[in-house]
């Protein structure tokens, strides 16, 4: 394993690839610390900022029959690309998304979702 240090051991486009994880409706629905529309806006603005440095996007839903599809303002910034509807609350309980990260050989994950107590921290750990 090589160890970085310093401004090497930053995130980096080139290593990175960047989960995005239930980004729908629903879940937003009782998220009360920010605005819904800042929200929204500013997940939006990830993606687009991933997207201009060519860093992979991995999106994924829980359950979008119930619980609605990934905002729009996300999934037009990527036409056609697939998004993975899992039943597992954990992201990385489903294998679907593990082979997805796998497969862009990326070693940074950026990881980013509505609910930070299940939607990233369950993952992260």
């Amino acid at each position: 394993m090589t160890f970085r240090n310093g401004l090497t051991s930053l995130l980096r486009p080139e290593d990175s690839v960047l989960v995005l994880i239930d980004h729908q409706p629903y879940q937003l629905a009782n998220l009360n610390s920010h605005d819904p529309h800042m929200v929204v806006n500013n997940s939006a603005a990830l993606a687009k900022s991933a997207k201009v440095f060519n860093v992979p996007i991995i999106l994924t839903s829980v359950v979008a029959d119930r619980g609605g599809l990934i905002f729009p303002q996300i999934t037009e910034v990527f036409p056609g690309q697939e998004v993975i509807d899992r039943t597992f609350i954990n992201t990385w309980e489903d294998q679907k998304v593990v082979n997805a990260v796998k497969a862009t050989g990326r070693k940074q994950l950026v990881i980013a979702g509505l609910w930070t107590e299940i939607c990233v921290a369950m993952p992260v750990i």
